[in-house]
């Protein structure tokens, strides 16, 4: 993945001759408003070698499902095809967490350490709250063996130690631990699996059809993900590991990787999750909660002068894509770059899902991203 300006920079420079590509005519459904600038979505497509998606617009009660495939490797979208959504999950995880703080399940600025029963886990949580975990201002960084800890089934308490590299509070430092600590608080205080958590109290009550547990979808309906550079022919991911294991009991110290990017679901689940945010179902979150998220916590600095984050949430101020706010997420994982916005002023949502995807990057976000909210923002939806 290229992080660092160097490696973004060769791998643009690389893209064009190494990558597979989308295909000459890669739309294969078209569903709702009619598209007004297809050229430039398909051109889109094409730019990013995206490898089947699923793309959803709308504005007011007007709405365009758009899905396209790929040949070689095949990967071909549908209105019920499920993503991994990556880190799109955290903002499914904080909307949960702001629903079972205003029942007074938890408390967002309670120090999380407070809740565990483990001397070692209270010890490297100290002075760590919610609040902390959902804007990545707790201090802690991921550790290089964060991936292979959680398939391996080490308890946190092994490397959170070394994860912990600023006080709370006090530095911004984006943390898909951080984010995964969240499933663990869960865990303890309802005796629950994360797993069932979600199913309960989110899911279900919001009718949509996702899971935290990959194992549980037929393997057909799953969008496989292909990295694109390099590219490895029959490389494609269907199930992580960590989703085909099922999450039968609560082990607070052992399940810190599903809040922070393990969710599956479809394009129309997503959009309902976004309707929670935009005002649109208005029972499951109060306003207090829904402006909580969307404050500005921390910056992204110098390396991305438009992104700043809230509770689970990416606030992008630029005005190439927007006169005001977007808000949402995006999900890198596998090759995959998906991302789910909306646009505070119209409240007009973007949702785009893939099966593989350039990486390339502009600062932190996406530049498929950035290039997809460009074209909905300021060229296909204020044409409707």
């Amino acid at each position: 993945m290229p992080t660092t300006k160097a490696k973004n920079m060769l791998y643009r420079v690389l893209l064009p001759f190494f990558a597979p590509r989308s295909g000459a005519r890669p739309v294969t459904l078209l569903s709702g408003h009619k598209i007004m600038d297809p050229k430039t979505f398909v051109h889109l497509v094409k730019k990013h070698h995206i490898l089947g998606s699923s793309t959803l617009l709308e504005s007011g009660n007007d709405n365009l499902l758009i899905c396209t495939s790929s040949s070689s490797p095949f990967h071909e979208a549908r209105p019920d095809s499920v993503y991994r959504v990556a880190s799109i999950t955290k903002t499914a995880t904080a909307v949960l967490t702001m629903h079972l703080a205003e029942h007074h399940v938890l408390n967002l600025d309670k120090p999380v350490s407070d809740l565990f029963l483990s001397d070692a886990a209270r010890i490297v949580l100290e002075g760590i709250t919610l609040r902390h975990l959902l804007s990545h201002t707790s201090g802690l960084t991921d550790p290089p063996d964060l991936e292979t800890g959680l398939e391996n089934g080490r308890p946190f308490t092994d490397f959170v130690s070394v994860a912990r590299r600023f006080p709370p509070g006090q530095a911004f430092h984006y943390s898909n631990l951080g984010f995964g600590l969240i499933g663990c608080v869960m865990e303890t205080v309802l005796n629950e699996p994360v797993g069932k958590i979600f199913e309960e109290h989110l899911f279900r009550p919001l009718e949509m059809n996702a899971t935290l547990e990959g194992n549980q979808i037929p393997r057909n309906l799953i969008m496989p993900v292909s990295r694109i550079l390099p590219y490895h022919k029959g490389s494609d991911m269907i199930l992580t590991r960590l989703g085909s294991v099922p999450l039968k009991n609560a082990d607070p110290l052992r399940h810190y990787g599903h809040t922070a990017g393990s969710m599956y679901t479809d394009i129309f689940s997503l959009r309902t999750l976004f309707h929670v945010l935009t005002g649109k179902k208005d029972k499951y979150l109060n306003e207090s909660s829904l402006i909580q998220m969307k404050n500005r916590y921390a910056s992204y600095g110098s390396l991305s002068p438009t992104l700043s984050y809230g509770l689970g949430l990416l606030c992008i101020k630029d005005s190439f894509l927007s006169e005001g706010y977007i808000f949402g997420h995006q999900g890198f994982a596998y090759g995959c770059v998906d991302g789910a916005f909306w646009e505070e002023a119209t409240g007009r949502i973007l949702i785009t899902l893939n099966g593989g995807c350039s990486e390339a990057r502009a600062g932190r976000l996406g530049l498929s991203n950035r290039d997809f909210l460009h074209w909905a923002f300021r060229k296909e939806l204020p044409l409707w």
